[in-house]
């Protein structure tokens, strides 16, 4: 009649009296089973028995096992949440629950002058055990992309805090859940970890979309014992590029065998000096998006920047989108940016975003702020949010750009020990968006598949003022500007 929507029922001191505990234990479940198919009710939705006494554990168990029908594999407490109806579709959900854990029972004796006093001093140990009781949910999409491993790290996270962890994967209409239930220090914790997690699978998708991406403008071969060339991996083919961006060697795995790999030498040797391997980097950018017919020769450099001529066509098509709004900035150089392999990936994407759309309107020139010290790093790799994302988070974990050239001027732009400040003008693929929240770390699905996600989010969706980006090559930074 109150439409609570769960009930927890203490079985503290349960079987005394004389009371056999088996029959307690079939009154209980039996109330609960009886009430469940009566009344047809619709509001309820969780009923637990908490249990304190190890010797009631098994009691609860055996009666549960009667009347489910079935040999119980999973802990006890997990059984008696499916049997009320707490799990859900087992094509979409796995229950993660302890293995049969038994823990050590703590005992209150209570001595008081009345049986009253007795009584009050149970209900308020009553009240503090379910006080301490905690129960959390974590929503994200990115669930869906836990590996096995992952659920194994999750499995034995339940197992070092005796926390009930479970797993519900996402419906079409639905975003994936992890449900927590134990003491609060514990479920903090727990959730904690779990965070650590998802942002370690974002990490991994992110480095997947980009070494597929890079796969499509960048080859690297190696020599076999046979003297033919054999293509790496995606993510080897990524870290070689990587290494040759940054003229560093870096470790890659090469039939099982551990060698180190100096892209720029094109040669991989193991640790002793032996075994030299010849490596081959194969540019496929031909078969791509040609470059800009206004860019200068790189001359052999991955990235390079060329400053502007003032007074040059380029240079005042850039002061125009700058000063457009009214903002009045003492302008020290334009340079432009020229980011072979960040371009191409760019350009890449946005055929990609134009064919999923179906729509070309996806581009958006767009302002970011930064300091002197994020620069070299935005332009050898773009906004990757871990430094060009220190703006806070009020719309999204991302990489934040504004509409107003004034707001990216005033508010972000620092100044370095000579007063000068810096901003880039960025091409943005902005996409189909929506409205941005803080917990964001990519964009909500767009629709019942979880899949399709909105490409940006925004502060709001009727006229933006800011964009928030979540892809490391979502943005290129096409010139910057250095003024005071």
């Amino acid at each position: 009649d109150r439409k609570f929507s769960s009930v927890a029922f203490p079985a503290l001191g349960t079987g005394q009296g004389g009371v056999n505990p088996s029959a307690v234990a079939d009154a209980m479940v039996g109330a609960v089973v009886d009430f469940v198919r009566k009344k047809h009710q619709k509001f309820v939705g969780s009923v637990k028995i908490l249990i304190f006494q190890t010797n009631m554990l098994n009691e609860f168990h055996s009666n549960m096992k009667k009347r489910s029908g079935e040999e119980v594999e999973k802990g006890f407490f997990g059984k008696i949440k499916d049997f009320f109806g707490l799990g859900s579709e087992p094509q979409r959900t796995t229950n993660l629950v302890l293995e049969k854990e038994e823990f050590e029972a703590v005992v209150f004796q209570l001595c008081a002058e009345t049986k009253t006093a007795v009584s009050e001093a149970k209900k308020r140990i009553n009240k503090f055990i379910l006080a301490e009781q905690a129960k959390n949910t974590i929503t994200d999409q990115l669930i869906n992309q836990f590996s096995q491993a992952d659920v194994e790290e999750l499995q034995s996270l339940q197992k070092e805090l005796t926390v009930n962890i479970r797993l519900e994967k996402g419906r079409e209409d639905q975003e994936p859940k992890i449900h927590l239930e134990g003491l609060t220090r514990d479920v903090f914790r727990a959730e904690s970890a779990i965070r650590d997690i998802i942002r370690k699978v974002e990490k991994t998708e992110n480095m997947r979309s980009r070494a597929k991406l890079v796969s499509k403008l960048v080859e690297w071969q190696c020599q076999d014992h046979s003297g033919s060339m054999v293509p790496f991996d995606i993510i080897t083919n990524l870290q070689l590029e990587d290494a040759l961006d940054k003229q560093q060697t870096v470790k890659i795995n090469i039939s099982s065998k551990t060698f180190t790999a100096d892209p720029k030498l094109k040669k991989a040797y193991l640790p002793n000096g032996q075994n030299q391997l010849k490596l081959l980097r194969k540019d496929l950018k031909a078969s791509g998006a040609p470059l800009p017919p206004h860019w200068e020769d790189m001359k052999g450099d991955i990235v390079k920047l060329f400053p502007l001529t003032v007074g040059s066509t380029e240079y005042n098509n850039v002061m125009g989108e700058v000063t457009k709004n009214g903002l009045a900035l003492n302008i020290i150089s334009i340079e432009r940016v020229q980011n072979t392999t960040l371009w191409q990936s760019y350009q890449l994407l946005k055929k990609q975003m134009e064919v999923k759309n179906k729509h070309t309107n996806n581009e958006s020139l767009l302002f970011h702020g930064t300091s002197s010290t994020s620069t070299a790093l935005i332009n050898s790799k773009g906004f990757n949010r871990s430094y060009a994302g220190m703006h806070g988070a009020m719309y999204g974990k991302g990489s934040y750009f504004a509409v107003d050239s004034a707001y990216s001027a005033g508010n972000y732009a620092k100044p370095d020990n000579r007063g000068h400040k810096r901003m880039y003008q960025a091409r943005v693929l902005v996409g189909d968006y929506t409205q941005g929240s803080g917990t964001m770390i990519t964009p909500p699905a767009k629709s019942r598949n979880p899949a399709d996600l909105y490409d940006s989010v925004a502060d709001r969706t009727n006229n933006p003022s800011m964009f928030v980006v979540f892809n490391d090559i979502q943005a290129y930074p096409e010139y910057l500007i250095t003024f005071t």
